[in-house]
């Protein structure tokens, strides 16, 4: 398990180290999602849906009313990893 020790400035704002960011491949730009578990804050990435169904579909073409089915099934996956992350 890594971790690291940082400081909130004065408006809240907290830097995640970059060996963290680096190990999680977070960039600039990157959401997270941040919930809070007993006396503990917990970052997860915010995955981008659409990026999810081209990593799951890849190259694969098929026709309008299937491609809805696919987008929606990988928001519901979105969801379910949000969830589990709670």
């Amino acid at each position: 398990m890594m971790r690291a020790r940082a400081r909130l400035d004065s408006k809240g704002r907290l830097v995640i180290p970059k060996r963290l960011r680096e190990a999680v491949g977070l960039k600039e730009g990157d959401e997270v999602i941040i919930t809070v578990r007993g006396a503990s804050l917990v970052i997860t990435r915010a995955y981008d849906p659409f990026e999810r169904l081209e990593e799951l579909l890849g190259d694969l073409t098929f026709d309008r009313s299937l491609r809805r089915v696919a987008e929606e099934e990988a928001l519901r996956e979105v969801e379910r990893a949000g969830k589990s992350s709670n």
